[in-house]
């Protein structure tokens, strides 16, 4: 029979007491099981958790490969009586099996450790013993929905701060300089953080399509490692092959040039500006809201492209390109293209590329 023996905290709370333990990650992942919703024989079988999410476990197995990962956060686990060897105020025995554990919450954090050794990383745990399962489910409800959530423009913010040169931190100088532009035709108009309301759009929605023809947000971690072994020298990316004609912008990342990107940008919106003067920071339009907005970069990556075949990016350019769209403006409300979502922001678009020449 074999035991681990956990030195714990323990915490008495309504709900009955609480075992706080550090754990290696493959212990916990050889002692865990999840309750999961599932489909069987056709009908929906409850469950605690959602569906495991790859998308989300290779995210993870990413970020735990920086130089400075970490969980700070306790996953969150329920054992019964019948895995409890012995206790007392400072330590828990439990039996090793691969269901003396059910997690509660965290298990995509788990997930991570999976086939992906980490060494010197203890996981903190917060025991929880014989609850029923609907007090399960009711733990695991309140952690993810009743939290408040970050604004992601905040997020974006705290970039800012980072000691190296990631994409993010270069959008949202990118961003800050529309805003700050006297000449730009967003002077004034993307909330950054400490603005209050004033803005027509969020920094968090002016940057995200950006970075998106910027690099892969699944590489986020990859690069960040690249920048952080050493600080004092910007890497090559040697081993980042990604299509210029998807990721138009990582080569200037790369070159660290985001006054090109800057100026291709002013371009481009300059143009649109005058083009469709009766929308632009028009309250009542959908243009330079994120519906709107989203519509002009997918228009922008089209047009990128004929740009870097014909050999220009100039304002000129744009403009002959963009001309067509005349015949819209004033049109570019919800009544024409819906209020907001993806099918509005796919509409507009292909009625804008529809008029351009």
């Amino acid at each position: 029979m074999e035991t681990i023996k956990l030195n714990i905290i323990k915490a008495i709370q309504p709900i009955g007491s609480i075992y706080v333990a550090k754990i290696s990650p493959n212990s916990l992942l050889k002692m865990s099981t999840v309750d999961r919703r599932r489909i069987a024989d056709n009908d929906e079988v409850l469950g605690i958790q959602r569906e495991l999410r790859s998308d989300k476990v290779n995210q993870i197995k990413s970020y735990l490969s920086t130089v400075d990962a970490t969980f700070p956060n306790s996953i969150i686990v329920n054992t019964t009586s019948d895995f409890i060897v012995t206790e007392n105020e400072s330590t828990l025995e439990l039996l090793i099996e691969d269901s003396t554990f059910t997690i509660i919450d965290g298990q995509h954090r788990v997930e991570g450790f999976r086939d992906n050794k980490k060494e010197n990383f203890d996981l903190i745990i917060a025991i929880f013993k014989d609850l029923k399962t609907e007090q399960q489910a009711e733990i695991f409800s309140t952690i993810n929905s009743q939290q408040t959530k970050v604004d992601p423009s905040h997020n974006l913010n705290l970039e800012l701060d980072s000691k190296v040169y990631t994409p993010i931190k270069m959008m949202i100088e990118i961003a800050q300089s529309f805003n700050f532009d006297k000449e730009s035709p967003w002077y004034n108009n993307i909330r950054l953080l400490g603005s209050g309301e004033k803005g027509i759009i969020s920094l968090s929605a002016f940057v995200k399509p950006l970075l998106d023809i910027t690099y892969p947000d699944k590489d986020y971690y990859r690069i960040k490692n690249d920048l952080t072994r050493n600080p004092k020298e910007f890497p090559s990316f040697k081993d980042f092959d990604y299509k210029a004609e998807r990721y138009m912008f990582w080569e200037f990342y790369k070159s660290r040039d985001h006054k090109s990107v800057y100026k291709i940008l002013l371009n481009y919106f300059s143009a649109l500006k005058i083009i469709l003067d009766k929308d632009w920071l028009n309250y009542d339009s959908l243009l330079n809201k994120t519906t709107g907005y989203n519509a002009q970069i997918k228009l922008f990556r089209e047009l990128f492209l004929v740009g870097v075949e014909n050999g220009t990016l100039s304002y000129d350019f744009f403009f002959e390109k963009l001309s067509g769209l005349q015949s819209m403006n004033g049109t570019i409300n919800s009544n024409n293209f819906g209020a907001s979502g993806q099918k509005a922001t796919n509409d507009l678009f292909l009625e804008m590329k529809k008029n351009i020449r």
